[in-house]
């Protein structure tokens, strides 16, 4: 009876091992495609770029940014519960706007950039006074 058991566990346990490995080989296959075939709008978002500071904000931030291939681009700044607080246009393909955040109160938002109404980045935006 005890060896009965003990067969039951040694099989469950070997099944548990089998399956591991089978799923670890799996997923590592999947990733082995080649990093020179990335997908056209993958580049696309790694050509978008923007940088803010200073963060914690207390009266304005500057966002840097640097966008390619667009027709629109804005700056939209987003409080917690997803409402759009700030939202400026983005005439230029390079630049750094300072935006005030003094009508703001102290806590967590997010500055997001869009390009072409597609958000290709966001960051995080501490405003503490």
């Amino acid at each position: 009876m005890l060896n009965c058991i003990k067969n039951k566990l040694m099989r469950k346990y070997l099944l548990s091992i089998i399956f591991l490995l089978f799923s670890v080989c799996l997923f590592a296959q999947g990733n082995s495609e080649k990093t020179d075939s990335i997908p056209v709008h993958e580049k696309f978002f790694q050509k978008q770029e923007m940088k803010i500071y200073p963060n914690p904000v207390v009266d304005y931030f500057y966002a840097e940014y640097s966008i390619e291939y667009i027709k629109d681009a804005k700056l939209q700044v987003y409080n917690s519960l997803g409402e759009i607080v700030i939202s400026k246009d983005l005439e230029e393909k390079k630049g750094n706007e300072k935006i005030y955040v003094t009508g703001l109160k102290n806590g967590l938002y997010f500055c997001s950039l869009l390009v072409d109404d597609n958000r290709v980045s966001t960051k995080k935006l501490l405003v503490n006074r």
